[in-house]
Formats: C-alpha cells, structure tokens, sequence
C-alpha cells in the first residue's frame, strides 16, 4: 500500500525524532529526483548542482514544518518551495539577493496540480527512459522498488525472484549508477 505524501508527511511530524525515521528516508527518496533534476536545469557557473541540491533536501525540510494540508497538496507546495530556495541561491550568488529567506514559506500559495507537476512527471519519464537505457528492467524495478522503501524480501515476493536476485539486481544498478555518475 502506497501512502500519500499527504499522510507521510504527517507520520513524520509525529515522530520523536522524525530526521531519523524510515519514513523521512521514504519522503526523501520520493524527493531526490525531483530536487536532482531541478538543481541540474538551474545550475550555473556561480553555483553547482551539489549545491543545489543542499539547497533544495534544505527547502524539502522547510516545506515538511510549513505544509498545511487544507491548502492543497504537499507535491506542489515542496516543489514551490524547492524552486525558490534554488533560485534564491543562484541570485544570491550573482550577488542579485541578499537576504538569505526572501519568502515566507507559509505565504507560498499552492496552485493544486500545475505545470511544474506536469513538468515533474515529463521529466521523471524522461529520467526513467534514460535508466532504462542503462539498466535492465529487472535492475530498474529492482531499484524503484527498493527506493520506494521495499525490504529485499517483499522486493523479490512482488517480482517473483529470490532475495539475492534481488541483491545481485541492485548491486549491479549501483555499480551501473555509479560509472554513469
């Protein structure tokens, strides 16, 4: 069963120690490609997409302590706040801002579904494609599966292979991920 971003990211307000629990790493696995791909279209000489990055996990963990779940949904308000906080860091290296929080989070209006989603889902298509040029199916599944927090057991139960399949999958989608990188 899949929960919603909505719903996961209040377990993780209720959690005593919620930057170390299963489900914050859950909500940045789902995050990362997104934060990845926008620091990579942003990044500039003046700023690395590393440092992007930082930027964007940073605004992911903002968005988390602001969201307000009757203002929309928790997608759209993160990747507002992921593209600002980036912005924000390339003008601030340009020496074009000089504040380090320009807006407030809270104030971010959530327009529901919008291009960027619709961006997002082009631009994760594009990335599944790209991976798949690299990987085979099996490593692939065997990795979104794993970074959608799937034990290797429950992995190799859903694709009908034994758990050091699943290892030996994954192992090698690492390795493949890492040249490539």
């Amino acid at each position: 069963m899949k929960v919603s971003d909505e719903d996961l990211v209040g377990i993780i307000r209720e959690q005593p120690d919620p930057m170390q629990s299963s489900e914050m790493a859950l909500l940045i696995s789902r995050y990362s490609p997104v934060i990845r791909i926008k620091a990579a279209k942003l990044r500039t000489k003046d700023v690395e997409s590393e440092d992007l990055c930082q930027e964007g996990y940073l605004a992911l963990f903002d968005a988390l302590r602001a969201f307000d779940r009757d203002k929309g949904s928790f997608s759209a308000f993160a990747g507002t706040c992921i593209t600002n906080r980036m912005k924000n860091a390339v003008l601030k290296a340009r020496g074009r801002l000089e504040k380090d929080d320009d807006f407030d989070l809270a104030q971010i209006p959530d327009a529901g579904s919008s291009a960027d989603d619709y961006i997002i889902t082009k631009e994760d298509n594009e990335v599944v494609e790209h991976l798949l040029s690299f990987l085979s199916q099996k490593e692939y599944s065997v990795m979104k599966l794993f970074l959608d927090g799937y034990s290797y057991k429950q992995i190799a139960e859903k694709l009908d292979i034994t758990p050091k399949s699943a290892d030996n999958a994954l192992s090698r989608a690492r390795k493949k991920l890492k040249a490539l990188l």
